[in-house]
């Protein structure tokens, strides 16, 4: 009796995971990931702002190390930077009728267990956060002031040529391969 009901409970574990894992790989999230930087005059502990990746319409069910309702998500950020057993933050965005959104303070990411990543529609999960560098925030305006703009039009310019050339060429090839007649058959 005693190795059918050990048989049982690990079966109904191993299935949980199996299922978080195919609910995520079949449901991507409607928003690619990015990341965040946040900046704010009254912090002293990350006085460049911090950076975080971002990965919307999803959170992560791990060990919390705290919750709490904050106004904006950058509330959430810094809280997780003044503890340093925070690795990542679930962000639930607040509804039409709530004026403060929900935050988890999380112990583990999602590389630590990624079957625990679930779709999650009006929440975002962010990993990965930091304050940012003195030499990050140069980085960016080198990489601004490196294209000037004629460059960058002329650029688009060229792509779109070549755009259009192979969208006449592929035209061609339909309409002489018959067009909608011949796809039809």
């Amino acid at each position: 009796m005693l190795p059918i009901l050990l048989l049982l409970i690990s079966s109904c574990s191993a299935t949980t995971e199996w299922w978080g894992d195919l609910r995520a790989h079949l449901n991507p999230a409607r928003q690619a990931p990015f990341y965040d930087v946040t900046y704010d005059e009254k912090v002293n502990v990350c006085p460049q702002g911090l950076h975080a990746d971002a990965i919307p319409e999803y959170v992560y069910f791990g060990t919390m190390l705290a919750t709490m309702t904050v106004e904006e998500h950058d509330q959430c950020l810094q809280k997780c930077a003044e503890k340093p057993r925070c690795k990542a933050v679930n962000f639930f965005h607040p509804f039409a009728y709530q004026e403060k959104g929900f935050c988890e303070l999380l112990t583990e990411g999602q590389l630590d267990n990624p079957s625990l990543m679930r779709p999650f529609r009006k929440a975002t999960y962010y990993e990965k956060i930091r304050c940012r560098e003195l030499d990050d925030v140069e980085d960016v305006d080198e990489e601004i002031t490196e294209k000037a703009p004629e460059e960058m039009v002329r650029e688009k310019k060229l792509d779109m040529s070549k755009l259009m050339k192979k969208l006449s060429a592929k035209v061609k090839e339909f309409n002489g391969a018959g067009g909608f007649r011949a796809a039809r058959r």
